[in-house]
């Protein structure tokens, strides 16, 4: 059975004062997440550049292909075991991994999937991000969106839970997160303790939730096995599955 978790942390976009951003959490076994990981999203192969701040991989990984390119592979945790594991120790308040994807031309985006994991089922398995789009070439850009994937003072580890995945589904009610993007920019923050307890980055106030999760700040980085970006459907693809839904009601009439 699918394990579904709604968690809204302090969701904000500049200039989108009626969005309504969301963020579904499923987790368990890959079999157990709402969607598998897609090879057609908008970056899919984009290699991204990593940003002044971005503090590298934890050194036991070492093998390229489990660094940027995993991020957009389709695939996965790889056979080593390691795919997207990130450095340990930032600074209480400062991501791990600073990545930028810029895209051929602007395109609406529907969806942001972030899927992360570890064979060990602990802590590694959560993932904390933020997002933040432009729209002209990244001159400037939005407010950032802050995902967590659960609560802090979540628990995964031998004697809780044990799931193997996450996936984080950040979408906005009216069907388009953002509109005529050029550029993404991704913050991934540190998540555990090693003691497999989720926290936030912060010590005292997270500012973009405006909470003190009475934990000190996550030390322990996540593996990050995919970032899917989803474009919004185009009007004619819209149409055609509307056609078809009406064509099964009709039969089935």
């Amino acid at each position: 059975m699918r394990n579904l978790m709604v968690w809204m942390g302090c969701l904000a976009m500049a200039g989108l004062a009626t969005a309504a951003p969301t963020v579904v959490t499923t987790q368990g076994e890959e079999s157990d997440l709402a969607k598998t990981f897609s090879s057609t999203d908008l970056i899919q192969g984009l290699i991204a550049t990593e940003l002044p701040g971005d503090m590298g991989w934890h050194p036991a990984n070492s093998d390229p292909l489990d660094k940027l390119p995993a991020f957009t592979d389709g695939i996965g945790m790889r056979p080593t075991g390691l795919t997207g594991l990130l450095n340990d120790f930032p600074p209480a308040g400062s991501p791990a991994k600073r990545v930028q994807y810029n895209l051929a031309q602007a395109k609406d985006i529907a969806e942001i999937d972030v899927f992360t994991g570890n064979n060990g089922r602990d802590g590694r398995v959560f993932h904390t991000y933020t997002v933040e789009f432009s729209s002209d070439g990244g001159s400037s850009w939005t407010a950032p969106i802050y995902v967590q994937s659960h609560p802090s003072g979540t628990l995964n580890n031998a004697a809780n839970n044990r799931w193997r995945a996450v996936l984080t589904q950040l979408t906005d009610t009216s069907g388009t997160l953002a509109a005529g993007v050029t550029n993404l920019r991704f913050d991934f923050y540190a998540v555990d303790n090693t003691g497999g307890q989720m926290r936030d980055p912060y010590n005292g106030i997270n500012p973009f939730t405006g909470i003190d999760d009475g934990l000190t700040a996550a030390f322990v980085s996540p593996l990050v096995w995919e970032i899917d970006v989803i474009e919004v459907p185009e009007p004619a693809t819209l149409a055609l599955i509307g056609m078809g839904g009406l064509f099964l009601r009709r039969r089935r009439a």
